[in-house]
């Protein structure tokens, strides 16, 4: 790969490429190609794609919408999961994988309780969407307005019915995915509020090396709450791109 250094930014549950308007920005600055796409089911892509969603099915849509390749991709939840699964399809599309908070950090891994909060959260939004910004303004006071409204244009966009029906219906391990993953993984462990799962994040922390796990004072968005960590966890592990056979 020639020229600007590449990145494929994919968001969680619920969420689009909204999210990453700040770090996309500044990526950009920092003289990177971004890319950032929504993936089946949610923002733009909310009616596109077969009835019943797979992981692979939101894998292969993120293929077909940036071919690649690129330096590196992060994901963010269920973005982790399914870059994870690129990377399997896709052995030579990136170099580096950030994973950040994934689901399934523990050995058991049960989605139906997120998908039935995802069903409320999205009915009160709907029926009140001016009343959840200001509900998300108060409860994260490290957004900006900007964060609550992009959440709520997030949710007022998905297909609920679709993507509850992938969480209740998942079929992957990550532990399985990290292993089998042909580059070098990064975890970024959130501390608190995370919105999947609430595992014992020592069962895949072990498995990494302990300089490409890093664990971060925040809530489950941590590109969103705490941005400039983010950044420079996510630069310096691009950094090591040269150096890929130490530690794959």
């Amino acid at each position: 790969m020639t020229g600007k250094r590449s990145i494929l930014l994919l968001h969680g549950v619920q969420s689009s490429q909204l999210t990453w308007w700040r770090l996309r920005q500044d990526l950009s600055d920092l003289g990177w190609q971004v890319h950032a796409v929504d993936m089946l089911g949610h923002g733009s892509r909310q009616a596109a794609g077969p009835g019943q969603l797979t992981i692979e099915d939101l894998a292969q849509d993120v293929l077909a919408q940036i071919p690649g390749p690129v330096n590196v991709l992060a994901g963010h939840s269920l973005g982790s999961i399914v870059g994870l699964t690129l990377a399997r399809l896709a052995p030579e599309y990136c170099d580096r994988l950030v994973i950040e908070d994934p689901p399934g950090l523990s050995e058991s891994l049960d989605l139906g309780d997120f998908a039935d909060n995802v069903e409320e959260t999205v009915r009160v939004t709907r029926a009140d969407p001016a009343g959840t910004v200001a509900a998300l303004l108060e409860d994260n006071p490290t957004w900006s307005r900007r964060d609550a409204e992009n959440s709520v244009k997030n949710r007022l966009m998905l297909d609920v019915v679709r993507v509850t029906s992938l969480l209740r219906a998942n079929r992957w391990s990550l532990q399985e995915l990290v292993n089998e993953c042909p580059v070098p993984v990064e975890l970024l462990v959130a501390t608190q509020d995370s919105a999947l799962t609430n595992p014992d994040r020592s069962v895949l922390m072990d498995r990494l090396p302990a300089h490409h796990v890093v664990v971060i004072e925040s809530g489950h968005t941590i590109h969103r709450e705490r941005p400039a960590l983010w950044l420079h966890h996510v630069l310096r592990f691009a950094e090591m791109i040269s150096d890929r056979t130490d530690d794959v």
